[in-house]
């Protein structure tokens, strides 16, 4: 693809910039993400990205939320994909569209369908046949609409995104795999350029270096940094020898950044998640943005300029704002290029205060810069630019975190004024519209404002206003002192009339309209939210089993051993494992040791609670808190896939993107044996001699006797092997080696053979296939530390592995039967509610005093409570109230909010309903309160 050639669809790339049917064009691109959003409240969304200045959306689509089972594709209600691409198209807003395969996104998997992972050979996201294969099934099903959408086939779609930020990923054969995928686009039929994004700035990795696939960049920098545009203008340089102009596909929501990427060259500006939304469903991600792991909340709102309520926030008047300057630029601003050789300098701040002046080259003269302040407190600096020093009579002022987009030497035939030149401004310019012989011009101050024209035709002046005028022979200097405004009209030979009109910073935010006049129409800012209480909510509750193994249906029988979910067709939702503990004697168990388990694992034994974890796919021993017997004891897990990773990770097995849920096994520990001192010790130099002092043969009597890690050595990186035998029980049948606190690399050997590494963020390792009962072992370490890191202790348990194991599963709509169910035998009770532990109910809500015409948030206020939160059928959101131990990190919003969009909601006959699991051992989960705020929108576009 020669992306100069490409005007069947009328767009054209080049190293200049972006044309669109000819037109020079900076994209200005919002996410914006129909699957978090109801279908009635697109429009909306749209709208108001379309107010804040915004010319653009990208839109992932999510191959697993149109598949949920393989070969049932859905693309109708909530997912009917040509009609969100119609309404963007009507509202005249351009889409870069990325349907993956794989698309991140903090999305259950990234979006690929967890069918795939049960296949253990197949390589995800790369060359491999047997993908490429189910990838061109759901290519089959979005492409012909993307195809139907394409500019100038009657759509927006201006762009494709082939898969996402490959360069994160151990991709073997990336210049294959992105000319699969590019190969099948060309077959359906798409002609808009084709792009690949670099997540960690490897355009190699990212496109395969793929012929006809452009390369983009994600960016998202620490928005201070004073280095930054050295990095952009490195990509900007890159992506020119490509003949191509640098596309941000994903970076930071703040126009301070934004700002900093436009005069550092980018021509598409795509700050991710503009447009906040709910992981609605089963829908959310596990990943690794915790410490390391952590649940992705229902609330998905990084902070953007649309909340996931859809209140406006002051981000979208920068926004607009920064739409006016680029708008007022024109073409000129769109072909511009960054230039190193300008001329300009600046003093009065440190290039780590504010960083520049950083120049674009305008297309046809002049200058445009910035000058971020990067530091925490207001700087006042001056430009030189040849033998001239800006400002002259007044002070450039920046406050902190602000980065002023101001015009030098820039000709007033960019707007058609023939002769005149804008020498300076310290003010932007946000507005210029010529209509017949007048040409308005509206600038944007902040502080001091000082403005110099250089006009050889001028006749005559008027000034309104605050605006003070010095002239010497044809330069013209307006200034204005701080929070001062003003006008002024300028009388040309010519009969042309221009206008100057200059607002402070706090009156162009509120800039809505400019009309032909240059009358200008002011709107008001929003207020966020005026909260409006629900009125009082009658309750009611139904009572579960303990673990509620009731809520779960389809049984399978698994046999001796445990499977994960995904291989018996089990992809969202809860499930429960039974099982039981038969031993030849009657054993005092001292706990339950789950193996490979993720992701909400709850424990009972004969209908005893003990806790709820979340293991991040490993192994993890749950102690109880008195022995008990191991005869024929019956175990239940309740297992909740919370959410497959949307990110490949190896430091946890759940963070794998093939990373599978449930468990597949359970161990009744029946001894715990310490095994932390009398090792003998070998220290080495290096990490190859394995063969040597693991081997049986090895005679290890001279080795000194000292306890586990605690070898004290003037070498760093230190080397040691730790050896010691011990026997294991003849009544157990299951041995796992732990080692709590390990900071550092073990490996370990059995008997000579080495087993395994042991990953320091799940310390255990199965050793039965090596270990016989009732014969002695023999145990090597190979501990490789750092500086005296500490490496905590060795444990092994001895076990019975849990036998008869059956699986049941619900997923949403089975849940949502089991609550309709329910509600016809709940009790009315009252807030707050209160659990013992390990217990579980059905809470009903009447909502019908709710308003359907209004968006709700509902928070939640209690301890120790996990919520599952239904309206009417649809899962809107999963909540995890604060507990001492059990909840895990949550991330990516906010993690006690519940979204009520207003069309879901009914005149009358509302069905509210919670299942609340009290999740905290030892403590009971209470729910103290359960408020429903009504989202007054100020900026409701109709």
């Amino acid at each position: 693809m020669n992306v100069q050639d490409k005007t069947k669809t009328g767009i054209q790339l080049s190293k200049n910039g972006i044309e669109i049917n000819g037109e020079p064009t900076v994209i200005l691109c919002a996410s914006l993400f129909y699957f978090r959003i109801p279908r009635d409240l697109w429009k909306d969304r749209l709208l108001k990205v379309k107010k804040a200045g915004y010319n653009c959306i990208d839109v992932y689509f999510p191959w697993n939320f149109h598949e949920m089972e393989q070969n049932d594709w859905d693309f109708t209600g909530e997912k009917d994909v040509e009609a969100f691409l119609q309404m963007a198209a009507e509202e005249g807003l351009y889409v870069v569209a990325r349907p993956g395969p794989y698309i991140c996104s903090e999305w259950d998997g990234g979006a690929l369908p967890a069918y795939l992972f049960s296949d253990t050979n197949m390589r995800l996201r790369d060359n491999d046949p047997v993908f490429l294969e189910h990838v061109n099934r759901w290519f089959d099903q979005i492409l012909p609409i993307l195809k139907k959408y394409q500019l100038g086939h009657g759509g927006t779609i201006i762009c494709v995104q082939l898969d996402n930020e490959l360069d994160f990923y151990g991709c073997q054969d990336p210049e294959g795999y992105i000319s699969a995928l590019r190969d099948m686009a060309v077959v359906q039929g798409l002609e808009v350029p084709l792009i690949a994004c670099a997540g960690q700035g490897d355009l190699f990795l990212a496109t395969g270096n793929s012929k006809g696939v452009i390369p983009a960049c994600n960016l998202y920098p620490n928005d201070r940094d004073p280095e930054f545009e050295a990095k952009v203008h490195a990509y900007v340089d890159d992506l020119s020898a490509q003949n191509v102009p640098l596309m941000v596909t994903e970076t930071n929501r703040s126009h301070f950044l934004l700002r900093r990427l436009l005069a550092g060259g980018a021509k598409l500006l795509g700050p991710y998640l503009q447009v906040s939304g709910t992981n609605f469903g089963f829908t959310n991600a596990a990943n690794n943005w915790g410490d390391p792991l952590a649940l992705l909340t229902s609330d998905y709102d990084f902070g953007g300029m649309i909340s996931s309520t859809g209140e406006v926030r002051p981000e979208a008047y920068e926004g607009r704002l920064m739409s006016r300057v680029i708008q007022a630029a024109g073409d000129s601003l769109a072909l511009s290029s960054y230039t190193n050789d300008h001329g300009f300098t600046l003093s009065g701040a440190s290039s780590y205060e504010v960083t520049g002046p950083n120049v674009l080259q305008l297309h046809g003269g002049g200058y445009l810069y910035s000058l971020p302040n990067v530091s925490n407190q207001e700087q006042t600096v001056a430009i030189h630019l040849e033998d001239n020093t800006f400002p002259e009579h007044t002070k450039l002022t920046i406050p902190e975190g602000g980065c002023p987009l101001l015009l030098a030497q820039t000709p007033l035939s960019h707007w058609g004024v023939p002769q005149g030149r804008l020498e300076f401004a310290s003010a932007e310019l946000i507005d210029a519209q010529t209509h017949g012989d007048q040409t308005n011009f509206v600038f944007s101050g902040q502080g001091d404002s000082e403005l110099s024209l250089f006009l050889p035709n001028l006749v005559k002046v008027e000034t309104n206003g605050d605006l003070q005028i010095k002239q010497e022979g044809n330069l013209l200097t307006f200034t204005a002192q701080r929070n001062a405004a003003g006008s002024a009209k300028l009388i040309l030979t010519t009969g042309q009339i221009l206008t100057i009109t200059l607002l402070q910073r706090e009156q162009a935010l509120r800039l809505k309209e400019v009309l032909v006049d240059g009358q200008l129409i002011f709107d008001e800012f929003t207020t966020q939210s005026i909260d409006k209480e629900i009125p009082q909510i009658k309750w009611s509750a139904a009572a579960l089993n303990n673990g509620a193994p009731e809520l779960g249906g389809n049984s399978q029988q698994l046999g001796s051993d445990a499977e994960w979910l995904e291989n018996r067709g089990i992809y969202k939702g809860y499930s429960w494992y039974k099982a039981k503990f038969t031993s030849p004697e009657s054993k005092g168990v001292s706990g339950v040791l789950l193996q490979d388990a993720s992701d909400i694992c709850s424990v009972y034994t004969d209908d005893q609670y003990h806790g709820t974890v979340v293991p991040g796919g490993g192994s993890y021993y749950i102690p109880f808190e008195a022995e008990k017997s191991s005869k024929d004891m019956k175990l239940l897990v309740r297992s909740e896939i919370w959410g497959h990773s949307n990110f490949d990770d190896a430091r946890l097995p759940a963070f794998r993107l093939k990373g599978q849920k449930g468990l597949t096994g359970a161990v009744a520990v029946t001894d715990i044996l310490q095994l932390n001192s009398n090792w003998r010790f070998k220290e080495v130099r290096t990490s190859n001699e394995h063969h040597v002092y693991t081997a049986l043969s090895c005679d290890t009597k001279s080795w000194p006797l000292i306890s586990w890690s605690s070898w004290m050595t003037e070498h760093h990186p230190s080397y040691g092997y730790y050896r010691k035998s011990f026997s294991p029980s003849a009544h157990s049948n299951t041995w796992v080696l732990h080692l709590p606190g390990v900071k550092s690399l073990v490996t370990v050997f059995i008997n000579g053979n080495e087993a395994d590494r042991v990953n320091p963020l799940t310390p255990y390792l199965d050793l039965t296939p090596w270990v016989r009962g009732g014969e002695e072992v023999h145990l090597t370490l190979f501990l490789e530390t750092y500086y005296g890191l500490s490496n905590g202790a060795v444990i092994l348990y001895e076990g019975i592995k849990a036998i008869d194991w059956e699986l049941t599963s619900a997923n949403e709509a089975d849940l949502w039967n089991q609550a309709v169910k329910a509600k016809s035998l709940a009790a009315p009770t009252s807030l707050p509610v209160e659990l013992v532990s390990g217990s579980s109910a059905w809470l009903f809500g009447d909502l019908d005093g709710i308003d359907p015409t209004s968006c709700w948030k509902v928070l939640s206020s209690g301890s120790n409570m996990k919520l599952t939160l239904y309206l009417n059928g649809r899962l809107i959101g999963r909540i995890w109230n604060p507990s001492s131990t059990s909840k895990p990190q949550m991330r990516g919003g906010n993690d006690q909010l519940t979204f009520i969009p207003g069309p879901w909601i009914r005149k009358e006959g509302n069905t509210f309903a919670i299942l609340l699991e009290s999740i905290e051992r030892g403590e009971p989960g209470v729910i103290e309160e359960i408020r429903f705020l009504q989202v007054i929108d100020e900026w409701k576009s109709r």
